[in-house]
């Protein structure tokens, strides 16, 4: 989407909002009836083309995406961002709309998560947007969001609070963002049809191979997987067990990326489809992740996919997702 875009999106959203026709309710101290329907980033949608980045912080943490040309990545690692969402964050941040008044006490906040994202706990986020010298153009504190807390055909509202300001809102809307880089990016590695792996090895460098492979079904219909190897009066733990030791690896996800500096590798798993493909996880000694091909597969869309996406760069998992690329023979057997 060009900036062009961004701001035509931006005024489809005022025309919408313009058109609820929502009425105002009142209110003893006229408080809530005088500023209801007043835009909480009153200038942010004027200033959408400007918008060259957005920054979303969260307990000492944040994740920061750049406007690149005509995409959208994330700071540091210049990954791809999913089409349309530093659009989308622009126009609901913008659109958001004063509608009740709530509390302006410190110790209420982490009630309704609109307390300041600095603390290590903290539940609230806030969202920044700056133009390309860093001018800041705008920032709020996102709280909980209130699902139909607003009636009728309002519907869903968020928390929220201007980080200068005692008072947070019940506000018209709800912004979407946070510092996970799944609400932001694709992060699947692999995203493969399980019922099509039939092989799968784990070997840490210097160590022995341990490979479960597709035998046939089991009793029930099901995928059966087998080792190549059990100890002496061990036992595979159960079918169900094997089959995910190998099928787990068809759908990997990250929780960081940055751009594949290389490393020493410190194991290798392999993943074999029944087309021929073979997909490798080098694994280094700080367990950073990449993937490669190392035979190709019959199905070329699914290859091509999955080099143009992973080709060059390298993954943090999730510490689960991880113990899954490194099984060894006591995971598996009893």
């Amino acid at each position: 989407m060009t900036p062009r875009s961004v701001i035509a999106l931006a005024g489809a959203a005022a025309i919408a909002l313009a058109g609820a026709g929502w009425q105002l309710q009142s209110n003893s101290s006229g408080y809530v009836e005088a500023q209801r329907g007043e835009r909480l980033l009153p200038e942010l949608l004027g200033k959408a083309n400007d918008v060259a980045s957005i920054t979303v912080s969260q307990a000492g943490r944040d994740v920061r995406i750049e406007r690149a040309g005509t995409s959208y990545v994330l700071g540091g690692s210049s990954y791809p961002v999913r089409a349309g969402k530093f659009q989308t964050a622009i126009v609901t941040a913008a659109s958001l709309e004063k509608f009740d008044a709530k509390t302006a006490r410190d110790e209420k906040y982490p009630l309704i998560e609109v307390e300041p994202v600095a603390g290590k706990d903290a539940k609230s986020r806030l969202i920044k947007f700056e133009d390309v010298r860093g001018n800041n153009l705008g920032e709020i504190i996102l709280g909980k969001n209130a699902r139909g807390r607003l009636g009728g055909a309002v519907g869903d509202g968020q928390y929220v609070r201007l980080p200068d300001s005692k008072q947070s809102w019940l506000a018209r809307g709800v912004v979407d963002a946070d510092i996970k880089l799944e609400s932001w990016v694709d992060n699947a590695i692999t995203d493969m049809n399980v019922d099509h792996v039939v092989r799968a090895t784990f070997q840490p460098t210097g160590g022995e191979e341990l490979v479960v492979r597709r035998t046939g079904l089991t009793e029930g219909g099901q995928a059966k997987f087998e080792l190549n190897f059990i100890p002496d009066g061990r036992k595979p733990k159960n079918d169900l067990k094997l089959r995910y030791s190998a099928t787990d690896l068809g759908n990997v996800g990250f929780i960081d990326v940055r751009k594949d500096i290389g490393g020493d590798i410190a194991h290798r798993t392999t993943l074999m489809m029944a087309d021929g493909l073979i997909v490798e996880f080098r694994i280094t000694g700080d367990d950073w992740v990449s993937l490669h091909v190392v035979n190709d597969g019959k199905d070329k869309t699914t290859q091509n996919d999955l080099q143009g996406r992973t080709e060059g760069w390298q993954y943090k998992l999730a510490d689960y997702k991880l113990k899954q690329l490194k099984l060894s023979v006591s995971d598996l057997v009893e």
